[in-house]
């Protein structure tokens, strides 16, 4: 029913080997290292180099190479992550995205790092920046990636067991299936035309789940992938001379059509209709763009934990800002928002208005265009 396409050295084993390649050059900084990975991807070749199981210290290097087999660029795992004592289990390259994945894992019992390991990264190659970081306890051993979602998984003796499923592009977790025992496989097919996940645990179990793709993520212009907000989120620029370009495609190239700025009041002056790995769309006021997505911030009144949620209950939805020319002249609008868009969970109200806090503004919300779940 499965292969071993994922994991070569075979499943029983705790860490990904796969050497595809032994002509590889070797940089600095990686000499005396085991080389545990070296395939093929887009730009060329992936290689992961790590000192030998068992070592007292850590060190997982990863080295990027063209086609020509010459090193383009060198990571250094344990740098970008802050983490030293854990260790690495699997690496994977996102062609998609150009993000490199990989998980600091345990290094035995959990409670003998207070529980502060087995986390998954995503590591922007081309931006230098880490692009997001799972919580704790969500990853060892191996996991795999389509084009938009990860699967992975936790799980040690004695301890609870999960499989995972992120977004591929934020970390967000999209499900959470409790397991007996832990996940050592993972194997993606085609069943019957049904997309299916296939895991083998520890002792042997084969199961098998149907992958659901309910997300909104859609392919646009250039191969720009975005992600249509559920949630209101005002943005503002976090670049150095305080302002982002808003452009008229998701390219350099682009005509600027407005400005995006910085926080003031306590708020941006814009708001996030769709999120990519290197272009976002957002609108300020009537104009709609593409702005850089690595000098982009985010604010939204929605976490997640309260106890009721305020939702856009028509089209169009106004949403409206604070008036300090003229009260009687009525408030200004701030932005439009679609029916069913999560406003938020975090927020006051007074007779005729339901009211988003901030630093110094506030935004208002008309009772009768939304309504409280």
């Amino acid at each position: 029913m499965v292969s071993l396409v994922n994991k070569p050295n075979g499943y029983i084993y705790r860490m990904r080997k796969d050497v595809q390649s032994t002509d590889l050059p070797r940089v600095s900084g990686v000499e005396g290292l085991e080389l545990f990975i070296a395939e093929p991807i887009d730009m060329g070749w992936m290689a992961f180099y790590r000192k030998s199981a068992g070592s007292a210290t850590y060190d997982f290097k990863v080295v990027l190479y063209n086609k020509d087999k010459q090193p383009l660029k060198t990571i250094d795992l344990c740098e970008i992550s802050g983490n030293h004592y854990c260790e690495v289990q699997d690496v994977r390259w996102d062609a998609d995205n150009h993000y490199l994945l990989f998980n600091m894992a345990c290094p035995s019992y959990s409670d003998s790092v207070d529980g502060k390991c087995s986390k998954l990264y995503c590591y922007s190659v081309n931006g230098g920046n880490m692009v997001w970081e799972t919580d704790y306890l969500v990853s060892n051993d191996i996991f795999i990636l389509d084009h938009k979602y990860v699967y992975c998984s936790y799980g040690f003796t004695g301890e609870k067991k999960f499989i995972y499923m992120l977004d591929k592009l934020t970390g967000k977790v999209y499900s959470k299936i409790p397991m007996v025992y832990s996940v050592q496989y993972m194997e993606l097919k085609q069943q019957n035309g049904r997309h299916m996940l296939y895991a083998v645990d520890y002792n042997d179990h084969l199961f098998s789940f149907a992958v659901s793709d309910k997300s909104a993520t859609k392919k646009t212009t250039a191969g720009t992938t975005t992600k249509e907000p559920e949630v209101f989120t005002v943005c503002h620029a976090t670049s150095d001379d305080g302002f982002l370009n808003v452009r008229s495609e998701p390219s350099m190239k682009g005509k600027v059509l407005t400005k995006l700025y910085g926080v003031f009041h306590g708020l941006g002056n814009g708001v996030l209709r769709s999120k990519g790995a290197t272009w976002s769309k957002v609108a300020v006021y009537d104009v709609t763009g593409w702005v850089y997505t690595k000098y982009l911030g985010y604010q939204t009144w929605y976490t997640g934990k309260g106890k009721r949620k305020l939702v856009a209950n028509i089209d169009d939805m106004p949403i409206y800002g604070e008036n300090y020319a003229d009260e009687e002249e009525g408030l200004p609008l701030f932005t439009t928002v679609k029916k069913g868009t999560v406003i938020a969970d975090d927020f006051d109200e007074d007779e005729n208005y339901y009211m988003l806090k901030t630093a110094h503004d506030f935004l208002f919300i008309k009772k009768t265009d939304a309504i409280v779940k």
